[in-house]
């Protein structure tokens, strides 16, 4: 499984991260800004959205929908996913 969550970092340039699995992204604010925007949608259009916006690569893309597809309970990791962006 793998498992995605964000993380509030204290730098100035990236203000967090998403992990995903092993590996960290890197995310500006003006991207946090539009993820916190779609934090709000149902699950299904949040999780489209997520992948839209930091699924930049295809390998990154495909990692993000693998740890949604074999997430146990994908209502509660799109609720603390979204809980997670409104505190960064």
């Amino acid at each position: 499984m793998i498992d995605l969550k964000f993380e509030k970092l204290h730098g100035p340039i990236y203000p967090a991260y998403l992990h995903v699995g092993a590996y960290s992204v890197a995310l500006e604010p003006e991207l946090i800004q539009s993820l916190k925007e779609s934090a709000g949608e149902e699950q299904t259009r949040f999780f489209e959205s997520l992948v839209k916006k930091v699924g930049s690569n295809r390998y990154l893309k495909e990692m993000i929908e693998e740890g949604i597809a074999k997430a146990e309970e994908p209502a509660a990791l799109a609720r603390r996913l979204q809980e997670e962006l409104r505190g960064l």
